[in-house]
């Protein structure tokens, strides 16, 4: 009688699991899926713009497509092995996890180009960049930074050809007093990151010019 009873309640399990999978109604959706880069060596760096990932549309059980929309689903491309290069990834439903019954229909891009640079670790010089001149009858008696190097990283071939790096635009338009502001360094899309986060400061000392003296 034991046995009976699971009998009959494995063969209701598997009438509701029918019903959700097989016996909703379907649906499709189209998702957006980021990629996720993984075990990229540590003397490369990605050079290419692969934020906007890959679209999917899949087709299932309506409860379930309906769920995956607030998943946050990521598709992995696993960069271990490879060497500076411009790299192929073919993309397909694996890896990308979904639940039984709902099935992807299509992939766009079908594949990811990864373009894979030397890394390469330098210090370089800060330059504060100064925006407007201040108030008539003052003038700019020195300007200073409480950093003068920092140690960035990035692409060897735009790495190993800068020397110099300036601040975010200071304004001191209208100016008739000595300014200290903190500052963010100006990256220029170049690709490039510190190595270490540092605060930035500059002092902006003003004078009166000598006309104004007298």
């Amino acid at each position: 009688m034991k046995n009976l009873s699971y009998k009959i309640l494995a063969v209701i399990l598997a009438i509701f699991v029918w019903y959700f999978v097989v016996g909703e109604e379907r649906a499709e959706l189209a998702l957006s899926v980021p990629l996720e880069l993984i075990n990229i060596p540590r003397d490369l760096i990605v050079v290419n713009n692969l934020t906007q990932g890959i679209e999917i549309r899949v087709n299932g059980p309506r409860s379930l497509v309906r769920d995956l929309a607030t998943k946050n689903l990521t598709k992995s491309l696993d960069l271990s092995h490879t060497r500076p290069s411009t790299i192929g990834f073919p993309i397909t439903s694996e890896g990308i996890p979904l639940p039984r019954g709902v099935k992807i229909t299509r992939i766009n891009p079908t594949q990811v180009i990864v373009v894979l640079q030397k890394l390469m670790i330098k210090k370089v010089t800060l330059r504060p960049r100064i925006s407007g001149k201040p108030a008539p009858g003052y003038e700019i008696e020195s300007i200073q930074i409480n950093n003068e190097q920092v140690e960035i990283a990035g692409p060897q071939d735009v790495v190993e050809n800068l020397e110099t790096l300036y601040t975010k635009p200071i304004d001191i338009h209208g100016l008739k007093s000595n300014l200290k502001q903190r500052t963010y360094l100006d990256f220029r899309n170049h690709q490039i990151y510190l190595v270490k986060e540092v605060p930035l400061e500059v002092q902006v000392t003003i004078r009166k010019t000598k006309n104004n003296k007298e």
